[in-house]
């Protein structure tokens, strides 16, 4: 038939064609890289960032205020108030912290009998909470403001402790209001600056056949330069 005569005939030509077409497409030459241009290469996400370190604070430093409180030889000028703090952000403005300070004593004494006086003959330790307030103002007037830093009022629960006689420890426990400031001097030192008022157990209850009305007016002054990261 003259149909079926010309299928034949048309279609090697067909198939011949089509190879040739997938062929040519399979070593098509890839186009030269323009001289100087940079390669397009997949663009990495920001770098993450590590919340938890940014919502913490630790430090350690000197509490000069400590110092300053005790006064005399034996205070300012022979000892050594060592503290250790941290601070955890619950937002922008609200954060809880502890902080334990030791002072060291400089001049051990040498007692009749040949005891000699303790190498840390006083301490304390707080826990309590903290409002930075006015961070949107300070913002607006340029001033030192951010994560643990401003001006800020606090809540404490403070235990002061100090060695009577060789072993025997007394403690202190009072709850303080107290307002104070933070600042950075660089990346890795601040300071911390704060006074307080409250009210707490008397020292000398009970110590030596003496007695005292069970709560006594107590103040508290800290003045840290530390070292925090």
């Amino acid at each position: 038939m003259p149909v079926m005569r010309a299928l034949r005939l048309f279609l090697p030509g067909v198939l011949l064609v089509a190879s040739a077409i997938h062929s040519s497409a399979q070593t098509a030459p890839v186009p030269a890289a323009t001289p100087g241009a940079v390669p397009l290469l997949p663009t990495a996400g920001p770098a993450p960032t590590n919340a938890a370190s940014d919502k913490l604070l630790l430090k350690v430093g000197l509490n000069a205020g400590r110092a300053i409180t005790m006064g005399g030889y034996d205070g300012f000028l022979g000892r050594v108030p060592l503290s250790v703090g941290a601070e955890v952000a619950l937002s922008s403005k609200f954060t809880l912290y502890g902080q334990a300070d030791a002072d060291f004593s400089l001049r051990r004494r040498t007692f009749y009998g040949g005891e000699r006086s303790n190498l840390i003959p006083a301490g304390a330790v707080g826990l309590g909470g903290r409002y930075y307030y006015n961070q949107a103002g300070r913002a607006r007037s340029n001033r030192a403001h951010g994560q643990f830093i401003g001006n800020y009022v606090g809540l404490e629960a403070h235990a002061e402790m100090r060695r009577l006689y060789g072993r025997s420890v007394q403690t202190m426990p009072s709850l303080n209001l107290l307002w104070g400031m933070q600042r950075r001097i660089n990346r890795s030192l601040l300071f911390d600056i704060n006074a307080g008022v409250g009210a707490g157990a008397s020292y000398n209850r009970a110590v030596l056949g003496l007695s005292s009305a069970p709560l006594t007016l107590t103040t508290q002054l800290n003045a840290s330069l530390y070292f925090g990261r």
